[in-house]
């Protein structure tokens, strides 16, 4: 599955899903250089974090044992990164988690949001 795909379905607002799936399958560069703005479109799964940001992104790193993210930016088309190289990651950026349902976004106000869907347990 293409991590973006996964990231739009799953954290974008319902009446922008089209338009970001237009926008990276065709008009990569403009996305790229929208991305900046993509904070305004996230649904309710994603929370903003806006004191001691890194150091909670840090805690969710361990608290979920996410080893490894997809990283998407300006200039970066979905690389693997590792989480022990995490020094690299800059504003308004993307680390899509797919395997833990998670993903993050690197605001430039040094905001990070935490987006995650939460696998919900059906009981009877």
């Amino acid at each position: 599955m293409n991590h973006l795909n996964f990231f739009i379905n799953n954290f974008i607002k319902q009446d922008k899903k089209q338009r970001y799936h237009f926008l990276i399958n065709g008009k990569w560069q403009k996305f790229a250089n929208n991305i900046k703005h993509i904070d305004k479109h996230l649904n309710h799964h994603c929370v903003k974090i806006d004191n001691n940001a890194f150091e909670k992104f840090t805690q969710i790193i361990k608290q979920y044992t996410i080893k490894s993210g997809y990283y998407y930016d300006a200039y970066t088309n979905g690389l693997e990164i590792s989480t022990h190289c995490l020094d690299n990651i800059h504003d308004d950026s993307l680390l899509i988690c797919p395997d833990n349902n998670i993903a993050f976004y690197f605001h430039h106000d040094n905001w990070i949001w935490f987006c995650q869907i939460k696998l919900e347990q059906h009981h009877k």
